[in-house]
């Protein structure tokens, strides 16, 4: 069933809240960005980082899905993407693809940063995200 936030209308609630949450942690973001492959992701996000390694922000392509538990996406397309995703040209289009399920702590994703990178989630990037993401609900029609 589809959801209206922003004046947008999403394919399911999920992804139309997950907007909202981007919104409310200032995430940029893009919805329906290219396919690569076989995956076509939900989002394209990007979001700032100051570390001194890093190019200013970070961007996931990420898949939404009704899912309670991270290891819900382990066989899903965007799981294939860690440290990095590039089109069929070769072209860099993401610093990884990420697993966004039914909550902030159903997130994951695996990137560079600094001189080093490892697997984060939302909770990693945003300090309120359980506070915002109950906020995020209410915006969602």
């Amino acid at each position: 069933m589809s959801a209206i936030y922003n004046g947008l209308e999403f394919r399911t609630q999920l992804e139309a809240q997950w907007a909202a949450f981007f919104d409310l942690a200032k995430w940029k973001w893009w919805p329906n960005p290219t396919s690569v492959g076989n995956w076509r992701p939900d989002f394209k996000v990007a979001f700032d980082c100051e570390h001194s390694e890093c190019n200013d922000q970070h961007t996931l392509l990420i898949s939404v899905l009704p899912a309670d538990a991270v290891k819900d996406f382990d066989d899903h397309p965007c799981s294939a993407h860690n440290y990095g995703v590039q089109g069929e040209h070769g072209e860099w289009l993401a610093d990884g693809g990420a697993a966004f399920g039914n909550s902030p702590s159903v997130t994951r994703w695996e990137i560079s940063h600094g001189a080093g990178g490892g697997t984060e989630d939302v909770h990693f990037r945003v300090d309120d995200a359980d506070a915002l993401w109950a906020r995020a609900a209410t915006l969602v029609k």
